[in-house]
């Protein structure tokens, strides 16, 4: 039996956002429009596998999916142990934002499910001059 690999590939990208450089780990695959994929809470990138390894998304789209700061592979930054952990709409929000800055990402598509689908919202309200249509 032939080794199979999925098209998934995951890296690191440092992200610079208020007065700290955050190590964020992404997956990625397909090539296209750019699609930003959200987590919930307490997850990370891995809830959104099928749609990576999904031939009829990755098509069209470059599917991106991020563990957030402290979620997943994403480690906290320097100096965490001495500042409060509280992950906020405008945090998230805003940190989205410099993700894609970091990737070079114009307007992308930006999905999430649970809190990552609300935090669309915020981003729709705030920030809807980044984000595709």
């Amino acid at each position: 039996m032939a080794t199979r690999h999925d098209p998934i590939v995951g890296r690191y990208v440092y992200v610079p956002y208020e007065a700290a450089e955050y190590r964020v780990f992404y997956e990625e695959a397909g090539e296209g429009i750019p699609l930003v994929c959200l987590h919930t809470a307490g997850t990370d990138s891995r809830e959104y596998r099928h749609q990576l390894s999904d031939p009829d998304i990755t098509s069209s789209f470059r599917v991106i999916a991020l563990d957030l700061p402290r979620h997943g592979k994403s480690i906290p930054p320097p100096g965490f142990q001495n500042e409060e952990y509280r992950l906020t709409a405008k945090f998230y929000s805003e940190f989205i934002i410099a993700f894609c800055d970091a990737l070079g990402l114009e307007r992308p598509v930006i999905m999430g499910s649970s809190m990552g689908g609300n935090i669309c919202l915020h981003l729709a309200l705030h920030h809807e001059e980044r984000s595709a249509p």
